[in-house]
C-alpha cells in the first residue's frame, strides 16, 4: 500500500512539474510575439506607455491585420489646424470650415484606409508651430494636420507621417536690373578680342582677293588707287549685311564671295545669340548669392511668422534685430522691392515649397527668384501623438497618392499649372565666343581663298606667255605675205602708158556713170553748169 502511495506522489509531482514546464514555455512564447505586434502597427520604442496600445486580449492574427485599430479604440481624434494668414492654398481657416492643399491630402490618405477613421478639425490658433507640436504630445490634440515641417526636434516628441511635399529651404531674392544710363560697350562682349581680330583680318584679307581677281578684267577695281582700295573693303565689309552689290565677274571671285557669306552667316547668327544670352543673364542676375552674403553684410532677412526657419536662422548667426516676419506673399513682395535700406530685407528665407507658390503667381515670377538650397529637411509631414498604429498605414497611402495623377491634380487645383519657377543661380555674363570655335570655318575660306588666287595668277601667267608668241607668229605671217605680194607686183609690173587727156566729154561720161551708180542725176549736170574747179587738161 506504501508503495502504491509512493508512486502516486511521484506520478503527481512529475505532472506537476510538466505542467509548470508547459506554462513557463507559453509565457516565453507570448512574450516573444509582443514586438512583432509593435512593428506590424507601427508602435515604436516610445509607445509602451502610450493610450494607444491598447492590445489587452488581442489574438496574433488580429494585432498583425493591417490597418486595424486595438480593441476598445472607438473614440473621435482632436485634429489641431493651424491658423494663418498667408499662403491660403496650403490651408485656408474659415467660419465655413478648413480646406487647402494639405487638408485635400489628408482626406485623400484617410479615404485609402481599410477601415472608418472618425475625427475633427479644432482650430489652433498659438504662435509657432512648436508650440502646436507641444500641444500634440502632452494630449491636448490627438493629431495636427497642415503645413508643419519635420525637423529632428519635433520628431523626437511625436510620431510624423511621409512627407508630401518638396523639401528644403531657400532664398527668394529680387532679380537685379541692370539698366543703367552710363555707356557701355557690351556689344563687344560676345567675341573675344582675339575672335574680333581674326574677323577683321579676314575681312581685309578677302577683299585683297576679289580685288587681285578682278583687277584685270573689272573696270570697276581699275584707277586710282584710293579708289581699288575702297571698292575692295567696301564690298568685303557689304557681305555683314548681305547687301552687296554684283560688281565680280569672275567666277574665281563669285566662289569666293558663297564661302565667305556662309561664314558671316555663321558669325552674325552666334553674336546675336550670345549678345541675346548676356542681356538676359544680366537682366536675370540675384541681388543676393546666399546666406553668407547676407550675414558679412549686415543686412535685414524675412521669414514666415511662426516658422521654423526663425530658429534656423538664429542658429546660422543671425542677429534677432537683423530678422523680420512675414505672413503674407504681398509683404514678401513689398519687403524686397524695399530692399534691407530703405524698410525692408535682402532676402526672405523660406521653404521651397512657400517659395514655389509665390513664384508661381504670375504677377511674382517676372521680378523675383530662388536660389539653390541652402539648408535641407525632410518636407511637410502630419503629426501623431507617440504610439499611434497608423502612422506606417497613412505613410503608405501618401507615397500611393504622390507618385500617381491624383497627387498632380491636387497640386494643379491649388497651385495652377504654371512653369516652374526658375531656380538657381543664373551666370552673371555668358562665356564669350573664342577664336577655336570658329577655326575651322577660318581655315576653309582661307584656304578656297588661296585657292582661287592661285588658280587666277596661274590663268594670267599662262595668258602672258601665250600671247606673245601668238602675235610674233601672226607678225611673221603677215611679214612673209607683203614680201611675197611684192614679189608678184615685181615680176607682173607692166611699162608705162602715154596719159590720156580727158575733155568735157570724158567728164560728161564720168557724169553719167555717177548718175547711173547713185540713182540720181548731180545738181550741177541738171542746169548744165559746170563747177568753176573743173579745168580742161592739156
Amino acid at each position: 500500500m506504501e508503495e502504491r502511495r509512493l508512486r502516486r506522489r511521484r506520478r503527481g509531482q512529475a505532472v506537476a512539474a510538466l505542467l509548470v514546464l508547459l506554462l513557463t514555455l507559453e509565457t516565453s512564447a507570448a512574450a516573444a510575439s509582443v514586438p512583432v505586434a509593435e512593428e506590424a502597427f507601427g508602435v515604436g520604442p516610445r509607445g509602451s506607455d502610450s493610450p494607444f496600445n491598447e492590445t489587452k486580449g488581442m489574438d496574433a492574427g488580429t494585432k498583425r491585420k493591417l490597418g486595424a485599430l486595438p480593441r476598445g479604440f472607438e473614440k473621435k481624434l482632436k485634429i489641431a489646424v493651424p491658423w494663418k494668414q498667408g499662403f491660403k492654398a496650403f490651408l485656408n481657416v474659415t467660419d465655413q470650415g478648413v480646406s487647402g492643399y494639405c487638408i485635400d491630402v489628408f482626406e485623400a490618405i484617410v479615404n485609402k484606409l481599410p477601415h472608418h477613421l472618425s475625427y475633427e478639425f479644432v482650430v489652433f490658433n498659438g504662435t509657432t508651430y512648436d508650440l502646436l507640436v507641444r500641444n500634440v504630445y502632452s494630449g491636448i490634440y490627438d493629431a495636427a494636420v497642415g503645413d508643419i515641417t519635420i525637423t529632428s526636434e519635433r520628431a523626437s516628441l511625436v510620431d510624423f507621417t511621409m512627407p508630401y511635399t518638396e523639401s528644403g529651404v531657400s532664398l527668394l531674392v529680387l532679380t537685379e536690373n541692370d539698366t543703367k544710363s552710363t555707356i557701355e560697350w557690351i556689344f563687344l562682349k560676345p567675341l573675344t578680342w582675339e575672335l574680333w581680330v581674326a574677323t577683321v583680318l579676314f575681312f581685309m584679307f578677302t577683299a585683297l582677293v576679289i580685288w587681285m581677281i578682278e583687277r584685270p578684267r573689272n573696270l570697276e577695281y581699275q584707277g586710282p588707287r584710293s579708289r581699288q582700295l575702297f571698292t575692295a573693303l567696301y564690298f568685303s565689309f557689304s557681305t555683314l549685311t548681305f547687301s552687296h552689290s554684283p560688281i565680280i565677274k569672275s567666277p574665281l571671285s563669285k566662289f569666293v564671295v558663297v564661302i565667305w557669306c556662309f561664314v558671316v552667316l555663321v558669325l552674325v547668327q552666334s553674336y546675336t545669340a550670345s549678345l541675346s544670352s548676356i542681356l538676359t543673364a544680366k537682366r536675370l542676375r540675384p541681388a543676393v548669392t546666399d546666406l553668407d552674403q547676407l550675414l558679412f553684410d549686415d543686412d535685414y532677412v524675412g521669414y514666415q511668422d511662426i516658422s521654423f526657419v526663425r530658429s534656423l536662422l538664429i542658429n546660422h548667426g543671425f542677429s534677432e534685430t537683423r530678422l523680420r516676419p512675414y505672413r503674407k506673399k504681398q509683404e514678401y513682395a513689398e519687403a524686397l522691392r524695399k530692399g534691407s535700406k530703405n524698410g525692408g530685407v535682402s532676402a526672405i528665407v523660406e521653404e521651397i515649397p512657400y517659395i514655389t507658390s509665390f513664384l508661381s503667381d504670375p504677377q511674382y515670377k517676372q521680378d523675383f527668384q530662388m536660389l539653390n538650397r541652402i539648408y535641407k529637411t525632410p518636407g511637410f509631414g502630419f503629426v501623431f501623438r507617440n504610439g499611434f498604429p497608423l502612422v506606417h498605414n497613412l505613410s503608405t497611402a501618401i507615397l500611393d497618392l504622390t507618385s500617381g495623377d491624383d497627387g498632380l491634380r491636387m497640386e494643379a487645383k491649388w497651385f495652377g499649372t504654371a512653369d516652374s519657377p526658375r531656380y538657381g543661380i543664373p551666370s552673371s555674363d555668358s562665356t564669350p565666343l573664342n577664336l577655336r570655335s570658329f577655326s575651322g570655318l577660318f581655315i576653309i575660306t582661307g584656304c578656297i581663298s588661296a585657292l582661287m588666287l592661285s588658280i587666277s595668277i596661274f590663268k594670267s601667267a599662262v595668258t602672258r606667255y601665250t600671247i606673245p608668241r601668238d602675235f610674233d607668229a601672226q607678225n611673221a605671217q603677215a611679214h612673209q605675205g607683203s614680201n611675197l605680194a611684192q614679189n608678184i607686183m615685181d615680176n607682173d609690173s607692166v611699162p608705162d602708158q602715154p596719159h590720156h587727156e580727158i575733155g568735157i566729154d570724158d567728164s560728161q561720161d564720168i557724169h553719167g556713170s555717177i548718175q547711173s551708180a547713185g540713182g540720181q542725176e548731180p545738181a550741177s549736170a541738171q542746169d548744165g553748169s559746170v563747177p568753176a574747179n573743173s579745168t580742161r587738161n592739156r
